[in-house]
Formats: structure tokens, sequence, C-alpha cells
């Protein structure tokens, strides 16, 4: 790790505009950081020709951060193991479904728990070509020649790390396979690498990255069956969550930029 440090006082990191400023304030990169506005871009700002993505965290032992979160969900998620599901939703909100004199709540209970239940078949079946093929389209080349900025807001403090020294970068370079290890949890599961011709038993295997995949839906089960003020559908998706940040962070030899 690198410190760059300067006297101008700043607003804090609070946001990507702040994040931005401070990164122009320090000369860190050799051009401007203008930034890119909308969801059509993958990045949050350039540097040039230089694409970079910012990462907020209140507090680098807080919480995850999403790498991926699409419903293109074709090649990783078995939609048939929702096709059920999705066709008693429709029938639900064209009223062909009685409710069988329940409420709204005990509705929407069961399918929540119905649908809970599809996420976690659909993860186990997750086969280790489909998570690292997925892995190194839609994470790792898709993030190729970017910097990372995580930015911990509570610090006010800039971590910049190139995408080529992460760990999922690094071990796919080497060969590593990804796994999707099912535990409690119905709708997500750890993401362990094994090394080349080893499982993730053997010594100098299964290693984790803190990196873990999530079928989920983006609106909610409400949505899904109409009764959402907010949201007309729902869709399934998939993520691909950063947790243990901290640990990401130092393992990807940042480069640290403090706003005091």
């Amino acid at each position: 790790m690198f410190k760059t440090n300067g006297s101008t006082h700043h607003e804090g990191i609070a946001n990507e505009h702040h994040c931005i400023a401070l990164l122009n304030d320090r000369n860190y990169f050799d051009c401007p950081v203008t930034h890119l506005g909308g969801t059509k871009h993958k990045a949050d700002a350039m540097a040039g020709s230089i694409p970079i993505s910012i990462k907020r965290k209140k507090g680098l032992a807080n919480g995850s951060f999403d790498w991926v979160n699409t419903s293109q969900i074709h090649g990783i998620v078995n939609r048939g193991l929702f096709a059920s599901f999705r066709s008693t939703c429709s029938d639900f909100r064209s009223g062909d479904l009685g409710n069988g004199g329940g409420s709204n709540s005990e509705t929407i209970a069961e399918f929540r728990d119905w649908f809970n239940k599809c996420c976690e078949a659909a993860l186990a079946a997750i086969t280790p070509e489909q998570i690292t093929e997925f892995l190194a389209t839609h994470v790792n080349d898709a993030n190729q020649g970017f910097k990372i900025v995580v930015a911990d807001t509570l610090d006010d403090t800039l971590y910049i790390i190139d995408h080529e020294r992460t760990p999922l970068a690094q071990l796919l370079a080497k060969g590593y396979i990804a796994n999707v290890v099912m535990g409690k949890g119905k709708t997500s599961a750890k993401i362990i690498f094994s090394a080349p011709g080893k499982t993730i038993n053997d010594i100098g295997s299964g290693v984790d990255i803190g990196l873990r995949c999530r079928v989920t839906s983006n609106n909610g089960i409400k949505a899904f069956l109409g009764l959402s003020k907010a949201n007309k559908n729902s869709q399934i998706v998939i993520k691909i969550q950063q947790d243990r940040v901290q640990q990401f962070v130092t393992d990807s030899s940042p480069a640290i930029v403090f706003a005091d």
C-alpha cells in the first residue's frame, strides 16, 4: 500500500461527486476525473480512458457490495425451476386463483416461502463450470482495465485498486475453479475456489475470498403477485456479492487517499 495525503479541506466522501472531487484535488490521475450518470454505464466515472467503479461503504468492516445484480440469468439460473411459481403468480394476478379465504399477508408468506425454495434449488443446481464462466465474464472481463475505488465514508478514505490485483482476477488467472457451496440460507451461498486439479477440500485448495452468490427477486413477492403499489412486477435476479470488504481491500494492495 502507499498513501497520498494533502491539506485541502473536503466535505467528506459521502457520494460519488465528493470522491471524484477528492481524486481531482490530489491529482491522482494524469487527467481530470469526470462523473458518468445514469444506469447505462458500467463505470461511475472516467479518468481519460480509464474507467472507475466507486463502491461506497460506511466502514470497511460493515456489510458488503455488489459486483453484479442482473436479471440476465440465461446459462446460470435454471428458469424451469421457477415455472410453476411464475404460472401460479399469473393465475393469482388474473383472479383465477382463490386464496381459500386467507388474507393477503398469508398468501404473501406462502408465496415467499415457495419462491425461496425455488431460489435454493436454483443455487444448488449451478455447476462449477457455470459459476466460473459467469464470474469470468460478468465480473472479471467486465472490469478489465478498471480502477476500483472503495470509499470508506466513515473514515473519509479512498482505497484505489487495480482490478487485475483483486483476489478474483488473481485466482482465475491461475486456473482456479469456482464452486457454489450451500449453507443455511435458501437464497444465498458462498463461492469457494478450488485449485486446478483439486477439490475444495484438498490441501492448498478451498479458497474463500468473500464472494457470495444470491438468487432472489428485484422487486419482491408482492410485485410478483400484483399487490405492490410501487412496482408492477418482479423478476428473478442473480447477484454476486463481495463480503469481508476489509479483507478484500487488504488483499488487493490498494493505494490509499485520505480526505484530510
